[in-house]
């Protein structure tokens, strides 16, 4: 009977440190490199199908027929003493095609019009998320580059001169799976 107690002790015990064992950025990932006060940029472009509703100075107001229409994501991954937060932008919907995307790896423009939507800290949850969305891309090559109704999801994720331009196939949104 002792030994049974030991054997369900042990057992309990490796359960629940496999529980508590924290989560470790895998050194693959421009996550792994931020140290306090650093911070990454994640850029995501997909094209939803939407409807664009339009008020004028005069009061009138229109709704259009639903559309295609790229919407681009930008993501401010901080990590600070405290653990990671995102500061979360949208730009403007813009009817296809969305030509800046193929610049992000460049330089991001003023015009591209990026509005702060909301600050958040980050969980564990989210860190796997966005390292599992890192792995799941593909490295996008130059037939990835063309801007149309039929543009694959993409992530640009850019520390200061580091970038990775990936198509990730499938709908996934940051904004869905960090925000909902």
């Amino acid at each position: 009977m002792k030994y049974f107690f030991k054997v369900i002790f042990a057992f309990v015990s490796v359960a629940l440190n496999a529980q508590q064992t924290p989560f470790v950025i895998p050194a693959s990932s421009l996550l792994s490199t931020l140290i306090s006060g650093d911070s990454v940029i994640y850029y995501q472009c997909h094209v939803e199908e939407a409807t664009q509703q339009v008020s004028t100075a005069s009061g009138q107001s229109f709704t259009s027929h639903p559309q295609k229409y790229s919407i681009t994501e930008k993501y401010i991954i901080k990590k600070d003493s405290a653990g990671y937060r995102v500061r979360y932008f949208i730009s403007s919907i813009i009817i296809l095609p969305n030509r800046k995307f193929s610049g992000l790896k460049i330089r991001e423009k003023q015009y591209w019009n990026f509005k702060k939507e909301k600050e958040e800290p980050l969980d564990e949850k989210d860190l796997r998320t966005l390292v599992a969305l890192e792995n799941k891309g593909r490295e996008a090559t130059e037939y990835d580059f063309a801007i149309s109704k039929y543009t694959t999801n993409q992530l640009i994720i850019k520390k200061k001169k580091n970038f990775k331009q990936l198509v990730i196939d499938g709908n996934y949104v940051l904004s869905k799976l960090l925000f909902n």
